[in-house]
């Protein structure tokens, strides 16, 4: 990648509701650090059905070129119209790597693209370090038990970033950059895949993939009653309820709550771990907090060696005496 002059381009994933996902910002400013080390341009491309005024915003966070690719087969995500699209994207930019976020879509997007294009695909990003004026990726390994660093010799290359790894890119007054249109041709493709529905599930309260504080329940809590409890504190904070698998297994709270290496990947300013142990599963989905406060009964519970502040004893107590005293100091 060293003295390639290619640009890197970021994809830019548009969400239900016309908004760009949030983990695109992310990206876009650890791209933007690559870029400085490089001395190369930063791209956005964004595929998609009636996105100018997605473009038109992207345009104050200092992107040199936005790629517009609009077409009604790209409204909604469809593996071979995305990926359709991306190719005949990529022949007219031709850049030497390609950033995405780290989720649902781009997980069965990027491989699609590698293959696609014989690239290198490194996936689940979590920073990046420079060693010897190059680039080196880091992405944790075994369970987040060692993180290790790569380093893409040949182009081009997709990586992804997980979310909430990286500060999101400065939004400046001043929109910078071009806009360029790329005509695509889908409609005569005939895919494969046929979407015969698509559906919506609303789910109430703060996600924990949003949330900037998470009360998380673990087996410990012991039924679907004792999440009351910690929604109690939840609410009291403007949290969210998260939880670890076994809860989510027994059926105690819904699996849109589940954090951990087969959840949700969160790295909220707090996180509250209750009644959990502590295993290397769930530690993999929520280490990354900037602060962790554990309760449990277990004096030798795993969940103390990484937590910044610990109380042992039931949360049953512990819990409901710390509500109220947010409430009261609320009050006061």
């Amino acid at each position: 990648m060293k003295g390639d002059k290619s640009p890197l381009v970021v994809f830019a994933e548009v969400v239900d509701g016309g908004k760009i996902a949030p983990c695109f910002f992310e990206t876009l400013h650890a791209v933007q650090k690559i870029a400085e080390i490089y001395e190369s341009k930063v791209h956005a491309l964004i595929l998609g059905h009636n996105v100018a005024d997605i473009a038109e915003d992207i345009r104050h966070y200092g992107i040199d070129t936005i790629h517009i690719a609009d077409d009604a087969c790209l409204g909604a995500y469809h593996p071979e119209y995305y990926l359709a699209a991306f190719r005949q994207a990529y022949e007219q930019i031709r850049p030497c790597a390609v950033f995405m976020g780290h989720t649902l879509q781009s997980i069965d997007l990027a491989p699609r693209m590698a293959f696609d294009l014989n690239a290198g695909l490194l996936t689940d990003c979590t920073g990046i370090e420079v060693d010897s004026g190059e680039v080196l990726f880091l992405k944790p390994v075994f369970s987040s038990h060692i993180l290790a660093g790569y380093e893409m010799k040949d182009n081009p290359f997709i990586v992804t970033m997980r979310s909430k790894s990286f500060e999101p890119a400065h939004r400046w007054e001043l929109k910078q950059g071009t806009l360029n249109i790329i005509q695509v041709t889908l409609h005569q493709l005939q895919a494969k895949v046929i979407i015969t529905d698509r559906v919506m599930r609303e789910s109430a309260g703060i996600k924990v993939d949003d949330a900037e504080i998470i009360v998380a329940g673990g087996r410990g809590i012991g039924s679907s009653e004792g999440f009351k409890v910690l929604a109690d504190l939840a609410d009291t904070m403007g949290a969210a309820v998260g939880a670890s698998r076994p809860p989510v297994d027994t059926g105690w709270i819904s699996a849109e709550s589940q954090v951990g290496q087969t959840g949700a990947i969160v790295a909220p300013a707090v996180y509250f771990a209750i009644g959990i142990s502590g295993a290397i599963q769930h530690l993999a989905g929520m280490s990354q907090s900037k602060k962790i406060i554990a309760v449990n009964k277990d004096a030798e519970a795993s969940i103390f060696k990484v937590a910044d502040y610990g109380a042992v004893g039931v949360y049953e107590e512990i819990i409901p005496a710390l509500t109220q005293t947010i409430k009261d100091n609320l009050k006061a």
